[in-house]
This record gives structure tokens, C-alpha cells and sequence, in this order.
């Protein structure tokens, strides 16, 4: 039995990974491995969990999700021996190319599947024409089998019709499918075949010369309140390094032990500059210390939800991206310097 492969990509905050919680939810009996950066980002239903490692959670329906860690080829390769999967699906980073995971469908194990974009509607037309991401963005969609046009419930008609149109000027074979809250049908993204002769086929044969090369998936979205990745209880946005894509994209993380001071919080987030592509985390607050807070900003829209109950190997942490030219820099220090005051208390 082989799985077929689908690649999930998509600027940040585009809605990949709520993408990802509609298949594992409807699963309908397909045996489905999800494979993301982090499981914090990742809504598993802990009633579900029959059994969990450091790498990898496997639900009771079926469903497996795995964590990249630091080791693509390793669970690529893993996956692909198990044969008792339906079908693979596989999340890139916000900033990377969906183009780099494709091969790995010609590997033993696997079938070639779809590459799916997603787009924010509500933003899609002003990333594209954004001086500093607009290029990524125009790239990834290049790059798309499918395009899934997230939040269409908040776009309005003409802004919907005009994220449509934007995003065929780049994906012009590609199939749109429109999506609010991930609500697409596994069978709407897993087509027979790959359309799009950009991605590029590999040549008969070429599947027994070993393992695709290793990819870096995780080019600035660390798991917000994974101690592994977290830093001190304070914000270092200097050593946060440029990702590959030169010096478009930097991040830097904050954390924080204490309960945190909801007011406040949301002052500082309801005052974020623009150079502000994604913003997310959990956080403890105060005046509701046993949930877990849930932080996500993208597309200039803020969202602030429980998740469950907080646990004691949570840390209340967010990861901050920005984008765009030298003034992003100081812009990040000082949105990082304030929001570790408010972490600190």
C-alpha cells in the first residue's frame, strides 16, 4: 500500500493549519499522517490520543500526526515504510516553497499527490502587490495544483472575486476551491494527479537514486511555549537570524512564567505595526489561569480564543514575524520589548 502525498503551503497566517484540524477532524475513515513543524499548532482532540511519542501522536481514528523536529528525511522516510497510511500531508512553512517537498512523492512508498496553496482571502490581493513578501507569495502560488481561497466567509463577494482573480494570475491551471474554517473534503484536495507542470516530474526511475535531499521546513514559525525552543523570560529579536529568504522575514520570541494581565495584552496587540506579517502564541491570563489562551494575528486581524485546559508543561510564549525593509528591525525590537514586559508582568 502506498500513501499519497499532498503538500500544504502558504504565506503566513494563510490557514494551513486550520486546514490540517478540518482533515484530521473528518477524516472519514481515510488512515491520514499529518505532518506540521510543531503539534502545539495542531488542535488533537487529547480523547482521541491512543498513543503519543516525542514525534509522533496517533489518534483512535486512524489518523497519525507527526512533528518535523529536526529531521525531515527520517520521518519522510518512516512514513513512507509503514504502508498502512491512506494518504500523507505535509505543511511548509509560511515563507518557504511547497516545490521543495514535492519529490519526496516519487520515493518508495509514496504516490505523487496534489500541491496545495492556501490564500488568504482577505489578503491574498494586498500581499501580492506588498513590495517585500509579494514575490513569496506570487511563488508559492505558482506552485499550486489547488488553490484554497481560507476565509471566505470574511471576504465579502468583491473581495473574494478579487483574491480569485489575483491568485489566477499566478495559478492560471490551477483548480480554487474556497474554504471557511478548513471545511474542504479530503477528497477535494487529493486529485488523481498533479496539474501543474511547474512543480516539474521526475524522469521514470529517478525514485530509486535514494532520498530526496533534506529540507528545512521551519523557517521562522518556532512552537510557541515548546521549552525546547522557548528563551528566557525575556525578547532577543537580535539573534534572531534572517531566514532563507534574505532579509524579508525575521522573527524573535518572547516568554513569560506568570499569569499574564489580559488588558494589557490586548493593548499592545491592538497597536502592532504593519511590518507585522504573523503574530501567535498561548498565554496564561490571569483572570482565567486554568485555559490556554490562544494568540494568532495575521492578514492585520486579530484573534483571541481558548483552547482546552492549560497544562503544566505549557509556557506562555509568541512568536513575532516581520517583514519588509531596515525600519522592520527596530520595529520588531521595540513590539518584542513590549510584549516581554507584559509576559513578565
Amino acid at each position: 500500500m502506498t500513501a499519497r502525498l499532498t503538500v500544504i503551503g502558504g504565506y503566513l497566517g494563510a490557514g494551513k493549519t486550520t486546514l490540517l484540524n478540518g482533515l484530521l477532524a473528518a477524516a472519514g475513515g481515510s488512515r491520514i499522517a499529518v505532518v506540521v513543524n510543531d503539534f502545539g499548532a495542531v488542535n488533537i482532540d487529547r480523547r482521541l490520543i491512543t498513543s503519543a511519542t516525542d514525534d509522533t501522536v496517533e489518534l483512535s481514528n486512524g489518523c497519525i500526526c507527526c512533528s518535523l523536529q529536526d529531521d525531515t528525511s527520517a520521518v519522510m522516510t518512516r512514513l513512507a515504510g509503514r504502508g498502512d497510511l491512506d494518504h500523507v500531508v505535509v505543511e511548509t512553512s509560511g515563507v518557504g516553497d511547497p516545490a521543495a517537498l514535492r519529490t519526496w512523492g516519487n520515493y518508495p512508498g509514496f504516490t505523487p499527490g496534489a500541491t496545495v496553496v492556501c490564500a488568504d482571502s482577505t489578503a491574498a490581493a494586498r500581499l501580492l502587490r506588498d513590495e517585500f513578501v509579494g514575490d513569496t507569495v506570487a511563488r508559492q502560488l505558482t506552485r499550486a495544483d489547488i488553490v484554497v481561497l481560507t476565509k471566505a466567509d470574511l471576504a465579502g463577494q468583491a473581495g473574494l472575486a478579487d483574491a480569485r482573480r489575483r491568485c489566477r494570475e499566478h495559478a492560471a491551471d490551477a483548480r480554487v476551491v474556497e474554504s471557511a474554517g478548513g471545511d474542504v473534503h479530503l477528497k477535494d484536495l487529493l486529485p488523481a494527479a498533479p496539474a501543474n507542470p511547474a512543480m516539474g516530474e521526475q524522469a521514470p526511475g529517478d525514485s530509486d537514486l535514494g532520498e530526496p535531499a533534506p529540507v528545512d521546513l521551519d523557517l521562522g514559525e518556532p512552537a510557541p511555549g515548546d521549552p525546547a525552543s522557548a528563551k528566557p523570560a525575556s525578547a532577543d529579536p537580535a539573534a534572531a537570524e534572517p531566514d532563507a529568504h534574505g532579509t524579508v522575514h525575521r522573527s524573535a520570541s518572547v516568554t513569560g512564567a506568570g499569569p499574564v494581565d489580559r488588558s494589557a495584552l490586548l493593548a499592545a496587540l491592538r497597536e502592532l505595526p504593519v511590518s507585522v506579517v504573523r503574530l501567535k502564541g498561548v498565554v496564561r491570563c490571569a483572570d482565567s489561569p486554568r485555559a490556554r489562551t490562544v494568540v494568532q494575528y495575521a492578514g492585520g486581524r486579530l484573534e483571541v480564543t481558548t483552547d482546552g485546559d492549560w497544562r503544566d508543561a505549557d509556557t506562555s510564549g509568541l512568536v513575532i514575524i516581520v517583514a519588509g525593509g531596515g525600519r522592520a528591525d527596530a520595529e520588531l525590537r521595540s513590539v518584542s520589548d513590549r510584549l516581554a514586559e507584559v509576559l513578565l508582568g
